[in-house]
């Protein structure tokens, strides 16, 4: 069972910690995001829809909407597991930032940015 995070700074901060986790591995979880897959590395996550488990995930699946993903924090990610919804235009300004940091020279990394603009439809 995860614990529902509505406070905007531990949002932030969990959302912070999962960009730091991927960071070497931004173009696979790119690729993944683009074909609305999850991806997971050590305690964390980011699961689309069609991604969890109807017998596992039934309270996400109830909460989710079509066009978010659920971003799972467990120990020692966080404290208690912990979830945090985004919808693809929140998650999409958070990867945003991350590629303006650290990729904006990639031209792979601004491709599968830009074809995720479009799947995503922001």
């Amino acid at each position: 069972m995860y614990t529902l995070v509505t406070d905007k700074e531990e949002k932030n901060s969990l959302i912070h910690g999962y960009f730091i986790l991927i960071r070497n591995h931004i173009g696979m979880a790119m690729e993944s995001f683009l074909k609305k897959e999850g991806f997971r590395i050590d305690s964390m996550a980011i699961l689309y829809k069609q991604s969890l488990d109807e017998y596992e995930d039934q309270e996400e699946l109830q909460e989710i909407k079509d066009n978010q993903v659920v971003l799972l924090a467990e120990y020692p990610a966080a404290s208690v597991n912990e979830k945090v919804y985004l919808d693809f235009e929140e998650l999409y300004h958070y990867l945003v930032q991350v590629i303006q940091e650290k990729h904006k020279d990639d031209e792979t990394i601004q491709r599968l940015l830009l074809a995720i603009k479009k799947e995503w439809n922001v």
